[in-house]
């Protein structure tokens, strides 16, 4: 196989002209042209990550979150990038990055976020937000026990009422932002990768639950759908590539590695 293939079905699935303006998405490093016979999924291009490519001999890294976000002005080896921007380089590794065009893509991390949490009946309400129904009425602390079961992670939850809740909003990473269009869409709780105080104040005194269930558990759902679609993809057509998947998280107390 070579990268471009690769880029090719990553752009059918979630085109890359959908990311935001601000985001940097698509082949970071590399050569499209470059064959390839290993790939290597993850969240971010963590030394870690890196490394682990490096010693499978994966030709390709596909991650999540972009590896090159801003523009680069300097390379400095005694940092983390540096050091594993050089790393990679070395070995001719070649990164794509799949961010916010995967966040909202059919499959992507709204919908994979909402499938882990067992939601039914999901729709829409913005790119970011899937709102859905869950398996049964639940008060605040049994929706946090559900998140904790499903997500391998302990969230902040900030009940609003005592009062049953039934639909859910879910929005990987940081989009506190989208608790208003997620509460007017009838959604009476919000599971959200990060959020900022003042937003947690206005949902609560909107009489919304918020739970905040951390950026990368709430994201991983997403990146491991990607990964199993490669894996079927692959078996389907009868790509000459094997794939792996780095689920550990880059720092404690998030949670196990799968």
């Amino acid at each position: 196989m070579k990268v471009k293939q690769i880029l090719d079905w990553l752009n059918a699935i979630a085109p890359f002209e959908t990311a935001e303006g601000f985001d940097n998405v698509g082949l970071l490093m590399g050569d499209p042209a470059a064959e390839v016979h290993e790939v290597l999924f993850g969240m971010d291009v963590t030394e870690q990550l890196a490394q682990e490519a490096i010693e499978r001999g994966a030709e390709l890294i596909i991650t999540h979150h972009p590896f090159i976000f801003h523009g680069l002005k300097r390379i400095d080896y005694t940092g983390p990038q540096g050091r594993t921007l050089c790393r990679l380089a070395q070995h001719g590794v070649n990164v794509i990055a799949a961010h916010t065009n995967w966040d909202q893509a059919e499959g992507g991390v709204g919908d994979s976020l909402a499938h882990a949490l067992s939601l039914s009946d999901v729709t829409s309400p913005d790119p970011y937000i899937r709102l859905g129904t869950l398996p049964s009425p639940m008060s605040a602390a049994e929706l946090s026990a559900h998140i904790r079961a499903a997500l391998r992670v302990e969230p902040r939850c900030y009940p609003a009422s005592d009062t049953p809740i039934t639909r859910v909003a879910v929005a990987g990473g940081a989009y506190g932002e989208g608790y208003l269009a997620a509460q007017q869409a009838g959604a009476q709780a919000y599971v959200v990768g990060e959020i900022a105080h003042h937003e947690i104040m206005d949902a609560h005194m909107r009489g919304m639950t918020i739970c905040d269930a951390g950026h990368f558990p709430t994201e991983l759902p997403g990146v491991v759908n990607l990964y199993m679609r490669f894996l079927a993809e692959a078996a389907q057509s009868q790509w000459d590539a094997q794939a792996h998947l780095h689920s550990l998280a880059p720092y404690a107390g998030a949670l196990c590695d799968l």
